[in-house]
């Protein structure tokens, strides 16, 4: 550890005042075992600690507005306008979900304080009311003009829709003639986040029949779409400053208000291309969390992440577009990431905390110390956090049907392999396996494969790869997880012991292929150089996978015939993981397929599928179990039909199109379906 790392923590820790105890705990939190929430408190808890901490924020001032910030050093802040807007909807839905009329009152506080800050133009201040009275922000207004919109279709008050149109008409006027909004704004600087602006006043054009609003709507839209980069999904100029312009990155609160703003105003206006664009951008940032199993708080225009704190309202916001979308198409990928998202929300927030001004809170960033709004608790974060727990809440009330599936264009994939008159081979094709040292699968396919007399030429094993020590620390301190030490330090001595029934009491795999006189070798990775040079001295001619990572393509031409895969779902449709549960989920036909390996994951040409009959499935165990045997079974004909003919099988190609990359099904998922299966 240098000295300006030194001189950073310290820094760090004087300005979140961490040498105060109760600030220690929020700290050591963030690091120690951070998906204790998950296990000890349900949805519910979470929503009445968030709701809890929202009533203490307008409890804090006497004004009936929502302080903007809770400080772990100073405390709370002052009356924030812009978000006691978009707050006001959040506790009309508390209070229909609580059946807390204490909500409504305070949504009217909330309103009379809106109202009282309203300047003569119709605009609405920018900041927090301890900064800024006076000076109008277009942004903060059009969020505002949210919460009246809401209170008045609520309660049909007369003086919100007054001040609703008065917002307005201000917004109209001041709008570039190009469509950008940059007159008053923050850092008077156009950006395309402004969306955000343009959802709202689109929303008060429709509920008011303002087609003035309507008109300077749409040429937003139009503005915003200019800057939409179609080969990325990205919106460029998402981010707060000319340097996240300048650098195409933007922390995910502003992506996410960029997103929803598009998608929003698409609806209202009726813009297929605006539509599209948003869901676009909404499924990259999905398959980041995804790959990831994180969302950085900071992307670039690639969707690469460019910090290593996680911003938990831009969180709690993809979340709520990825359900919004859920609830249209009813694409489970979408309800399946929200609650990933929603779960690195749920584990950040402090649910114990002795400080009122901390407890129940969400903090900017995650963890705490993260550049996002640093050593804090923003209103907004918790306003979003509640509003994506109702929205998930009512997600999972009801089945929601797969609307928009992607659809074969080409030719059924095989079934059946073509009849074998006689061997037509000179010679049997020679035949590696590919695997890792904690794979099975070599041990199961000489198992089952046995009968046929198969054996193979060659097996090739990935060694495990265990990080520096150092940064195994790292990755569990930034996963909470550092209460957890053992095994840290690299083990040395005999390969780890494997679990396998059929191993004849192998621990390794390389034991295994020793005990039954199969050539293998051992290598640092499966992509590597040694691992070609290997292939081609034992003159290899077909690979068949066997359980290892990713491979890249000079593996992949290392053997003329290719690499066989045993995938546990039906190709072209289902893609990546889980996708006998997610097969069974969408009430299709659960099978497997054998197909040929390519730089995609699972694009590559099939050989051979088979639907899998899982009717007696009373969980998803078993129904991995029967997919399982299945495919194996599989891969073993098509394997046969390559060494007694020495070439492949009728081959049927991919096109993206026709299918989708499912990713690790949520445990919420994994117990509905478990439900379900037990049922039937």
């Amino acid at each position: 550890m240098n000295v300006r790392t030194l001189k950073r923590f310290a820094r760090q820790c004087q300005s979140g005042a961490y040498f105060r105890p109760s600030n220690f705990r929020v700290a050591l939190g963030q690091v120690v075992d951070v998906e204790r929430n998950l296990r000890e408190h349900s949805d519910r808890d979470h929503l009445l600690a968030a709701a809890n901490w929202l009533k203490r924020a307008q409890d804090a001032t006497s004004d009936g507005g929502f302080v903007g910030r809770y400080y772990l050093r100073s405390g709370w802040s002052s009356s924030y306008p812009e978000t006691t807007g978009y707050i006001t909807p959040t506790l009309l839905k508390l209070a229909d979900e609580l059946h807390d009329e204490e909500f409504l009152a305070r949504a009217q506080r909330a309103i009379d304080f809106l109202l009282s800050v309203q300047l003569p133009s119709g605009a609405f201040p920018g900041a927090e009311i301890a900064e800024n009275t006076t000076n109008p922000s277009p942004f903060n207004t059009a969020q505002i003009m949210n919460g009246l919109q809401s209170w008045a279709e609520r309660t049909q008050d007369e003086r919100c829709r007054q001040a609703l149109q008065r917002a307005g008409n201000w917004l109209c006027e001041i709008q570039d003639p190009s469509g950008a909004w940059r007159k008053f704004f923050y850092q008077d600087l156009a950006t395309t986040y402004s969306a955000h602006l343009t959802c709202w006043l689109a929303e008060a054009g429709a509920f008011l029949g303002d087609d003035r609003m309507l008109e300077a709507s749409s040429r937003h839209l139009a503005w915003v779409l200019q800057h939409y980069d179609a080969e990325h999904a990205w919106f460029d100029l998402c981010g707060f400053s000319q340097e996240d312009h300048d650098a195409r990155q933007s922390v995910t609160h502003t992506i996410a208000y960029t997103v929803w703003g598009v998608l929003r105003t698409s609806e209202v206006l009726g813009s297929a291309e605006g539509k599209a664009a948003a869901e676009k951008a909404a499924n990259a940032a999905l398959r980041r969390l995804e790959l990831l199993r994180r969302l950085p708080g900071v992307l670039d225009y690639r969707w690469r992440p460019m910090s290593s704190y996680a911003c938990l309202t831009g969180n709690a916001q993809h979340a709520l577009i990825w359900l919004h979308m859920y609830e249209e198409h009813g694409d489970p990928r979408l309800l399946n990431a929200a609650l990933k998202a929603i779960d690195i929300v749920k584990a950040a927030q402090v649910m114990d905390a002795e400080d009122r001004g901390v407890s129940g809170g969400i903090a900017g960033s995650q963890p705490i110390w993260g550049e996002y709004i640093p050593h804090a608790f923003p209103n907004w974060a918790a306003k979003y956090f509640i509003d994506a727990l109702l929205a998930k809440q009512k997600a999972l009330e009801r089945e929601v049907p797969f609307r928009s599936k992607p659809v074969a264009t080409g030719d059924p994939a095989p079934t059946a392999l073509p009849a074998i008159m006689s061997s037509n081979a000179q010679a049997a094709p020679k035949v590696a396996l590919i695997t890792s040292q904690l794979s099975t699968k070599v041990m199961e396919f000489c198992s089952a494969w046995s009968k046929s007399g198969f054996r193979p030429d060659f097996v090739l094993i990935e060694r495990r790869k265990l990080p520096s020590f150092w940064s195994r620390v790292r990755t569990r301190v930034s996963e909470g997880r550092i209460a957890q030490m053992p095994n840290l330090a690299p083990r040395s001595g005999p390969p780890l012991p494997i679990e396998n029934d059929g191993a004849h009491g192998a621990v390794s795999v390389l034991e295994f292929c020793k005990q039954a006189g199969i050539p293998a070798s051992e290598v640092d990775s499966i992509n590597s150089a040694e691992s070609v040079r290997l292939l081609r001295e034992h003159k290899i001619d077909l690979l068949v996978y066997a359980g290892a990572g990713i491979l890249k393509k000079p593996l992949i031409a290392a053997a003329l015939l290719g690499v066989l895969n045993a995938h546990m779902g039906l190709l072209p449709p289902y893609r990546g993981m889980n996708v006998a549960e997610w097969s069974a989920w969408n009430r299709d036909p659960v099978g497997c397929s054998i197909h040929l390996i390519d730089t995609g994951i699972d694009t590559g040409d099939i050989l051979l599928v088979r639907t899998v009959d899982v009717s007696g499935a009373r969980n998803v165990n078993e129904l991995r179990n029967l997919v399982d045997q299945s495919q194996i079974e599989l891969l073993g004909e098509v394997l046969q039909y390559v060494l007694m003919t020495g070439k492949l099988p009728p081959r049927r190609s991919q096109a993206a199109s026709e299918g989708l990359q499912y990713f690790t099904m949520h445990p919420v998922l994994v117990d509905a379906l478990n439900r379900r299966l037990g049922r039937s």
